[in-house]
């Protein structure tokens, strides 16, 4: 991958992670770039967004439902990139930064998935606008404890809109979002489980002991379980990038090539941006296979 003692050297591994993290920003950028590629947002099977909003949006609750829906998602996909961005600067240091790397995957995932679960091209806009409500709904909870006003009017007028409109939607299944490790697993079955990315986050006392103890003994325990991490924020940010490019229609191609023109760089194809995002993976997955757990005595502090 970097040399042929890769990954069995600290040298070998930290020029990996620079290469890895480098193209993560890649992927973070292209996030960016399909949330802004286009400025006509797309629901599939329809002619007109603003034809929907007039017929179930009201001036005295939700104006545009349905314009909503897709502005939330292209939030989601770019505060996704964001994480990801962030998460990519912490890891090119001389040490893992894996506490920090770990949240922001993990806030990676529960923002792409709400992302995936927003703008499914699969569903229907009354599905769409349905689980926007879900969503607007559920983040009351977290609201209560600020108070703020704001946030608890726009909540309200989601509220009023849902029981105004309650016979335009009665065909349709509820859209329950469900919990962040639900949307999670719905979505990337594949990845890390959940909880992998809380231990940092929620400071769990057996994980931290393990961590500190391989970091203190000079392995590559952390910088395995860092750049898992980071390889998993860089796949859902594809994901939930990727998606948004089929919930509207946009060429991967011409947005990679936008991205191009506004670097300086030369373009690069749909195709190998994909080979790119492979060559972290099967890296990361070597190192894995790879990985030095020292057993030895743990050091001892002086008393």
């Amino acid at each position: 991958m970097v040399d042929q003692d890769f990954p069995h050297t600290l040298d070998g591994i930290r020029q990996f992670a620079e290469r890895a993290t480098l193209w993560g920003n890649a992927v973070a950028q292209f996030a960016l770039g399909s949330a802004y590629f286009s400025t006509a947002y797309q629901e599939p099977g329809e002619e007109s967004i603003d034809a929907i909003d007039a017929e179930v949006g009201s001036k005295a609750d939700v104006e545009g439902p349905l314009l909503t829906a897709h502005r939330l998602a292209k939030f989601y996909v770019i505060s996704c990139g964001d994480a990801l961005s962030s998460c990519s600067e912490l890891i090119r240091k001389d040490h893992p930064m894996h506490i920090g790397s770990a949240a922001l995957a993990r806030t990676a995932a529960e923002h792409s998935s709400k992302a995936m679960y927003l703008s499914d091209p699969a569903i229907d806009w009354k599905q769409r606008v349905l689980r926007t409500h879900e969503l607007f709904k559920s983040s009351l909870q977290e609201y209560k404890s600020s108070n703020d006003m704001g946030a608890k009017k726009l909540i309200d007028d989601w509220q009023r809109w849902r029981a105004r409109t309650g016979s335009t939607f009665s065909d349709v299944p509820r859209q329950t979002a469900g919990s962040n490790r639900t949307l999670i697993e719905r979505h990337f079955p594949h990845a890390l489980a959940y909880d992998e990315l809380s231990r940092p986050t929620h400071g769990n006392a057996t994980w931290l002991t393990l961590e500190v103890i391989q970091e203190q003994k000079g392995t590559n325990y952390t910088w395995c379980a860092t750049l898992r991490n980071f390889c998993f924020a860089m796949d859902v940010c594809v994901a939930a990038a990727d998606r948004l490019c089929e919930l509207w229609s946009l060429d991967r191609d011409a947005v990679l090539r936008m991205m191009a023109e506004r670097n300086s760089a030369e373009p690069i194809s749909w195709d190998d941006f994909n080979a790119m995002c492979e060559w972290v993976r099967l890296g990361v997955d070597h190192l894995t296979d790879n990985v030095v757990v020292d057993a030895r005595e743990d050091p001892q502090p002086r008393r």
